[in-house]
């Protein structure tokens, strides 16, 4: 199967899921949200665990490294990224929103080539530009 399908599956659940948060908000505080959204992964991945040992097919590589890192990163991307996009989401319109937030590529490319030593190519470079000239355009 060609990988970019994942891209694609990728870029439609996340293009769909604000416009269900934005209804959510509507009528539940964003903790609660949180907390739903949190609770739901929780269970699913729970159940993936619990069949996946079963049957074998998942838990390959196990670093307490990468757990810690993946644990960091749930707490800046999954607990306060969340919480500052869903204050946002809440309080402005989300046309705006997720345009906006969706820059962190920009954020990702920098911290790329000062953390982890990546090339900044000509075509990055004008990547970056485009994200900020992205960025002016939404406002």
């Amino acid at each position: 199967m060609n990988p970019y399908i994942y891209v694609i599956f990728t870029v439609l659940l996340w293009g769909v899921a604000p416009i269900i948060d934005k209804l959510a908000l509507k009528s539940t505080d964003l903790f609660w949200g949180m907390w739903a959204r949190s609770t739901t992964i929780f269970i699913f991945m729970s159940v993936i665990f619990i069949l996946g040992r079963r049957y074998n097919i998942l838990f390959h590589n196990f670093s307490p490294k990468g757990l810690f890192l993946f644990s960091l990163s749930g707490i800046v991307a999954g607990l306060l990224g969340m919480f500052s996009y869903y204050s946002a989401l809440k309080v402005l319109p989300s046309s705006k929103v997720v345009p906006l937030c969706s820059t962190y590529p920009l954020v990702a490319a920098l911290l790329s080539v000062l953390i982890l030593k990546e090339e900044l190519t000509l075509l990055r470079f004008l990547g970056i530009i485009l994200i900020i000239l992205g960025i002016w355009l939404v406002k």
